[in-house]
């Protein structure tokens, strides 16, 4: 996810262009740049924060009445000074926020004809490819450029011959926003507040030409499109939020985006990651053991993983917390995969635990989200979760996103290891393709649920929660985001344990969350859990699919979309998250910020 602003008027571009990109800020911090024109293109960069392109600016100031401007928060290409937009491609200069599928193709392509890259980005190619086709009509040029592209894109785009602003949406935010002899464009309205109350929102496929006193909009066949002006009355704040009151809860509402952002590029007929991994057949053959290594929200994405490699992909794993597996002495050798997960890619816990590995010389394998990283530069493969940054202290849309690289990677290795055959790997490529909608799903079902309810469960100090099977870390993770936030008692235990001692703790002041297996077998073993607490008068909270909804003796059921157990963990840790995320509000703490928490733990 990354930050786009851009501005044609009458005054000086670069000011506006600096503030816009520090409002955007959250989408990205890797680098930033702006490109201006001034009788030619002139454009600034600079890696790291946006505090950096400013120093430069002031060492080398310039001045245009059209520019764009970027943050960027890497995924093709590591965070650098060349890889930070924008890209320029002889007339034209481009920004561009997410992924395109086809960047192989479309670079032979360009290489035939005198284009060579000089980034590792494919953002650069949208720039050659606008250049190569423009002959004097920038619109047009664009729309040529659009149907060679695949995957997502919202594209800022302006032409040292022409004055005008292009703004290209596809599967990735941008809108226009109206001034008065002045007009914008930009990934959210954020940064154009300060400007301008009236917008346009773009819909996917549209393509915006844009000067100081007009705008027209047009589908990608070039016919003109009529929209109407909305009028946002958000601050600032509100504006970078989404017009959510938290981070916390614009990360969940964007878990299906997160999901579908990591998918993308990565399946076709099949798993596609060899280009990613380059991994020799011979290599994934001989893997006989899979180790994950995580801390807190992760490692309970690495306990799916586990149960996901050994159920579907037939291979052995065991899952570890990272600050446990640094002083134990865990059986490894040369056919083990040793894969550690971190949102950050800077956990110290996590660190060491690689470097354990790598100095027995074991193969490494990093699934983090944050490019150039310390374990993304350590590991010796790597996979990008493309969850964009996650500004909320507790984790939602990083989880969901390993989760899914967990199940692109499980998949991978079956059909390399034919641990499946081809119709079993269509059925579950195409159910995972079928999540992103799913998750979307089931945060407009459960949202005004949650929020009505807090009241009432906010009385109660201590919560179980209980699954089965690939559930129980659901269970785990649900019972950490409301310790985390709330800061209520909260404990997660395999359903089958409860008789072994947590059923000491079933009153009427103790809710039961079970988490209900789309499963006969499983459901039956959990429906005779919640009858054992209901005799005990205890409180019932259940999530289920909508197969499943009536539950006997649920005070409250919290439901999702119909899927395979096997993919259950998507969908249903999106009301947990919502039931701690209204139960903190509610209760009026500081939900993205809670106390004692820090985003990456980077010391022991």
């Amino acid at each position: 996810m990354c930050g786009i602003v851009g501005y044609i008027g009458k005054k000086n571009a670069v000011p506006l262009l600096i503030e816009g990109l520090k409002a955007l800020e959250y989408r990205g911090y890797d680098s930033s740049g702006i490109s201006v024109i001034d009788k030619k293109i002139e454009t600034i960069k600079a890696s790291g924060k946006i505090v950096n392109l400013i120093d430069k600016l002031f060492k080398r100031p310039i001045n245009g009445n059209i520019g764009i401007g970027h943050t960027r928060w890497a995924t093709h290409g590591e965070p650098n000074e060349i890889n930070a937009h924008p890209h320029q491609s002889r007339e034209v200069a481009i920004v561009h926020n997410g992924i395109i599928e086809n960047a192989k193709e479309i670079e032979a392509f360009l290489a035939k004809n005198g284009y060579k890259r000089k980034s590792q980005t494919d953002s650069e190619l949208i720039a050659h490819l606008i250049n190569y086709f423009y002959n004097g009509n920038l619109l047009n040029a664009c729309l040529k450029a659009v149907h060679m592209l695949n995957g997502s894109f919202a594209v800022g785009v302006i032409c040292r011959r022409e004055k005008k602003l292009i703004g290209i949406k596809y599967k990735s935010p941008l809108i226009v926003g109206i001034g008065n002899g002045e007009n914008f464009i930009a990934s959210d309205v954020a940064p154009l507040l300060p400007y301008t109350n009236r917008f346009l929102f773009l819909e996917d496929g549209e393509i915006a030409e844009i000067d100081e006193d007009n705008i027209r909009i047009f589908d990608f066949r070039g016919s003109e499109v009529k929209k109407d002006i909305s009028t946002v009355d958000w601050t600032k704040e509100q504006a970078e939020k989404g017009g959510y009151k938290h981070f916390m809860l614009k990360e969940i509402a964007e878990e299906g985006d997160a999901v579908r952002n990591t998918l993308l590029g990565r399946i076709d007929d099949n798993i596609s990651l060899e280009e990613e991994l380059k991994w020799n057949g011979k290599f994934i053959n001989n893997i006989n053991k899979v180790v994950l290594v995580a801390c807190g929200t992760s490692y309970y994405a690495a306990l799916v993983g586990r149960y996901i490699l050994q159920n579907v992909a037939h291979i052995p794993a065991t899952a570890e917390v990272a600050s446990e597996f640094r002083y134990e002495n865990i059986l490894l050798d040369r056919n083990t995969l040793f894969i550690v997960i971190s949102q950050s890619g800077e956990t110290a816990d996590t660190l060491e635990s690689m470097s354990y590995a790598k100095s027995q010389n074991i193969p490494t394998l990093s699934i983090v989200n944050v490019q150039g990283s310390s374990i993304a530069r350590m590991s010796d493969y790597v996979l990008y979760t493309h969850a964009g940054p996650e500004i909320s202290v507790a984790s939602t849309k990083a989880f969901v996103s390993q989760l899914a690289i967990l199940y692109l990677f499980t998949l991978f290795l079956s059909r390399t290891k034919r641990t499946l055959n081809n119709q079993q790997l269509k059925d579950y490529t195409e159910e995972l393709l079928k999540i992103p909608d799913k998750i979307n799903e089931t945060f407009e079902i459960n949202l005004q649920k949650v929020q009505n309810i807090a009241p009432y469960y906010s009385q109660f100090k201590n919560y179980l929660y209980l699954g089965r099977g690939i559930l129980y870390p659901i269970a785990l993770e649900g019972a950490l985001k409301l310790k985390e936030i709330s800061y209520l008692h909260a404990e997660g235990y395999a359903a089958g344990e409860m008789k072994h001692g947590p059923i000491a703790l079933i009153d009427k002041t103790t809710p039961s969350v079970f988490l209900i297996p789309p499963s006969p077998l499983l459901l039956n073993k959990t429906l005779s859990n919640i009858k054992e607490v209901s005799s005990r008068k205890g409180e019932i909270i259940a999530v289920a699919t909508d197969k499943y909804e009536k539950i006997e003796d649920a005070g409250l059921v919290l439901t999702t979309p119909s899927t395979d157990l096997i993919f259950s963990p998507f969908l249903y840790i999106v009301p947990l998250q919502l039931f701690a995320y209204s139960i903190a509000n509610y209760l009026g703490y500081d939900v993205d910020h809670p106390r004692n928490l820090a985003k990456s733990v980077t010391v022991e």
